[in-house]
Parts: structure tokens; sequence; C-alpha cells
């Protein structure tokens, strides 16, 4: 319960903020097969994840994290650090917050501070 309001809480803060620009991934991205979105899609991402809809979330949001979007990229962090819609895996939330960080995201170093904590 204490994560999924994290979650919504987390979500609220950045407050479904679609950028029309789209920042550029590292070459080292973890690669992971997903079907391609249309990048105006963000919106339905954040809004699938802030409607607990996890499992559409995570397929959507994993293609436009691998774009570079940074809103997907923090989602997606969230997702895999608190097992919504996928797997929990630790590696791969601090990899997906790192990379929204790099790319603007302040959101992504609280989660990042709040998996530390949990250790």
């Amino acid at each position: 319960m204490r994560n999924k309001f994290f979650l919504i809480i987390l979500a609220t803060a950045f407050g479904f903020s679609v950028s029309g620009t789209q920042a550029a991934t590292r070459a080292t991205a973890p690669i992971e097969t997903t079907t391609y979105e249309d990048p105006s899609s963000e919106k339905r991402c954040l809004e699938a994840f802030v409607d607990s809809n996890f499992e559409y979330a995570h397929r959507l949001c994993l293609s436009l994290a691998q774009l570079g979007m940074k809103d997907a990229q923090l989602v997606t962090g969230l997702m895999y650090a608190f097992g919504e819609g996928t797997e929990k895996n630790p590696e791969k939330a601090k990899l997906w917050l790192k990379e929204a960080l790099r790319n603007g995201s302040q959101e992504a170093v609280e989660v990042l501070k709040e998996i530390d904590a949990q250790k």
C-alpha cells in the first residue's frame, strides 16, 4: 500500500508534464523487445500509470523510455522498482531512473533515494 501511495504521489508531482522534445538515450541502454509507440502517446503512458493499469503502462512506457522520454523513463524505473506491471528488478529500476535523471528528471533523485533506503 505504501508503495502504491508513493507511486501516485510521484506521478502527481511530475504532473503529466509531457514535453514535445525527445532526449537522446545512451547506446548502452537496455534492449528489451517491445512494440514501437508513437512519441505522442507519452500522455497515455502516464495516465495508465496513474490509473494503476500497470501492465499496459509498462508496455507503452518502456517503448517511449527507449526513445529517450524522461517521464516514461521515470515511470518505467518506478514500475521495475516496485514490481508493478513487470517483475521487480532493482537493477533495471536504477538504470532507467539514472537515465531519467540524466535527461533532466529531478523526481528520479527522490526515487533513487527511496530505493537505496530500502536496502
